[in-house]
């Protein structure tokens, strides 16, 4: 009889997508194998070919709680957050799994592709545009970057760019100008959906960067000094932080999550974030156009890559 296996994770819908590499990995290495999942966030797991409705009452499926204990350990050993869930399922079923990847696995179906997007549908604008998550949770609000700081990006690439700003109802989200702003609009498939049809996303270390990894999109992290490198990056983003540069984070991150546990400022912002100008926000940005990647709609009229071509500016 194949094994039937209940996996649970009840975090947030970042660590639950972060999550989700981990049980493909787990299919994978043991196809035969049946797994199902129980967690806040269902939509994270809708098409997922990898799931098998199992019925928690039979006394046959196994339960487990999956965390990732190893958190306390990634500054130094360079764990990444994918490998902690993966790590965890083997300490916890007894079994090897074979990494395929970092990146998290979501699915959107060929149904969902064929919709128009919520932007076009909301604003009346079919163009292209990156996602803005400008805020943060009531209870870590130390992962964000002060608003005033992102209007100034907005400004910079007004422009070249148009940014959708995003975020739940219930979190902090300062009001920004030059933005079409969809916060509290959006239930938790939407916002996956959008992230699939936008350019990129910038923001804070926070769900839409994740979301972001799942569909390898373009995204500018401002991460300042809060958390390990390592634990949170993936490799095709624009990761800004500033662990090593100052004493409260000289290898790790101070991982403190309100401002008021923050004692190095500069004229009242956690110092880490002061390192970062919305400049080097806006060239992060940039830089994925400049390689190429990228391309600015037709109608816009300067583009910046002509402007590389001339410019003594250091990359």
């Amino acid at each position: 009889m194949p094994r039937k296996v209940i996996l649970s994770q009840s975090q947030s819908p970042g660590d639950v997508l972060t999550f989700t590499g981990a049980v493909r990995d787990l299919k994978l290495s043991h196809p035969d194998m049946l797994i199902d999942v129980r967690s806040p966030c269902p939509e994270i797991f809708e098409n997922n070919p990898h799931i098998t409705q199992l019925d928690g009452k039979d006394p046959e499926v196994e339960f487990f709680e999956i965390g990732y204990p190893t958190i306390n350990e990634s500054g130094w050993r360079n764990h990444h957050f994918s490998d902690a869930f993966r790590m965890e399922i083997e300490a916890k079923l007894g079994v090897k799994i074979e990494k395929t990847s970092s990146l998290p696995d979501l699915h959107i179906s060929e149904v969902e592709k064929r919709w128009t997007n919520q932007v076009a549908m909301s604003f009346q604008y079919p163009g292209k545009f990156w996602l803005l998550n400008a805020g943060s949770k009531v209870d870590c609000e130390l992962k964000q970057y002060p608003p005033e700081g992102y209007q100034k990006v907005v400004d910079l690439l007004r422009d070249k760019i148009q940014f959708v700003q995003i975020g739940h109802k219930d979190h902090i989200h300062p009001k920004l100008e030059g933005v079409y702003s969809l916060v509290g609009k959006t239930d938790l498939r939407q916002l996956i959906r959008l992230m699939w049809w936008a350019e990129g996303t910038l923001g804070p270390i926070s769900f839409q960067m994740v979301l972001a990894a799942a569909f390898q999109k373009p995204a500018v992290v401002i991460a300042g000094g809060k958390e390990s490198v390592h634990w949170q990056a993936f490799l095709n983003h624009r990761f800004l932080y500033t662990n090593g540069a100052l004493k409260c984070c000289p290898w790790d991150g101070c991982w403190k999550g309100m401002y008021k546990e923050c004692t190095n400022r500069v004229a009242g912002i956690p110092r880490c974030y002061a390192l970062i100008r919305p400049e080097d926000v806006a060239r992060a940005i940039e830089i994925y156009y400049l390689g190429g990647l990228l391309s600015y709609d037709s109608d816009v009229v300067h583009d910046w890559r002509d402007d590389f071509k001339t410019s003594t500016r250091v990359l």
